[in-house]
């Protein structure tokens, strides 16, 4: 089913934003089914897995789905050690919004770091209320001035922000968008935060490294049976003759030899 692409997302990404939102949509998938496999492999009873693995995965996976689109850059913030994705006009900052399904409209970003907001230098003004076709954000207001990566990004960049709600046992929305950081964390939408489409199918980027025991360089691929091996070599010897006349038993097993040290020896 095709979606009508807003003027926004045309704006800033080009003939890319229909792969954009795409993409985007399978990487959330991504990362919820790599959180969920390693909760269940540290058989927690806590979340703890599952919360660190996704706060990874939402960078790396939306990484991982549109490094290849012609022109995307990654962009490493200055002491944050994750990129993002910059994809035309575009840089895109995926964040969790909400645990449960909520207005995403009322959202707010998680925390106002020096991260979010040499971010959202990038973002238009607070209290600038634009429509879908005025987009001019030129001469937003500075509130940290971008280091490290965020300092090479060109001019005329917007903050495409990717607001999603999850929990350990499901992905439940995603949305993108643009929008100002209000008072008190508070999201002010300069375009309506527009609901992206999540896949059922999870997609996989590379190759996975798995550990396979040496089976030895052999010329016969043939599978044998436990009996078709070969044979293994006994050595046997007779009993001296003395032992014999005195009727002493044979001895099929060594004596055991007495441990003559002790985990004691170690401190006395």
């Amino acid at each position: 089913m095709s979606e009508t692409l807003s003027p926004w997302a045309t704006e800033v990404f080009g003939k890319q934003a229909s792969a954009v939102r795409l993409f985007l949509g399978q990487a959330l998938r991504n990362m919820q089914a790599n959180a969920q496999a390693a909760q269940e492999q540290t058989n927690s009873r806590t979340n703890h897995t599952y919360g660190t693995s996704r706060w990874q995965n939402q960078f790396e996976r939306v990484q991982d789905e549109l490094k290849d689109l012609p022109g995307a850059t990654p962009v490493r913030p200055f002491g944050f050690p994750f990129e993002l994705m910059l994809v035309g006009r575009g840089l895109i900052y995926p964040f969790l919004y909400s645990k449960s399904k909520a207005d995403v409209r009322s959202a707010r970003i998680p925390s106002e770091s020096r991260l979010v907001k040499e971010l959202f230098t990038f973002a238009p003004e607070p209290k600038q209320v634009q429509g879908a076709f005025d987009l001019d954000l030129e001469g937003s207001a500075l509130v940290a001035e971008p280091r490290g990566g965020l300092a090479t990004v060109p001019q005329g960049t917007r903050l495409v922000l990717v607001p999603f709600a999850c929990n350990a046992s499901e992905l439940l929305e995603a949305h993108w968008g643009i929008a100002a950081l209000g008072e008190n964390r508070r999201l002010e939408w300069a375009t309506v935060p527009e609901p992206l489409t999540l896949p059922q199918a999870v997609s996989s980027h590379g190759t996975r490294l798995v550990w396979v025991p040496d089976q030895g360089a052999t010329s016969d691929p043939k599978h044998t049976s436990f009996d078709e091996g070969s044979e293994p070599t006994l050595t046997l010897s007779s009993r001296a003759a003395p032992e014999r006349l005195r009727d002493v038993p044979p001895q099929t097993e060594a004596e055991p030899v007495e441990d003559q040290t002790s985990e004691d020896d170690a401190t006395h």
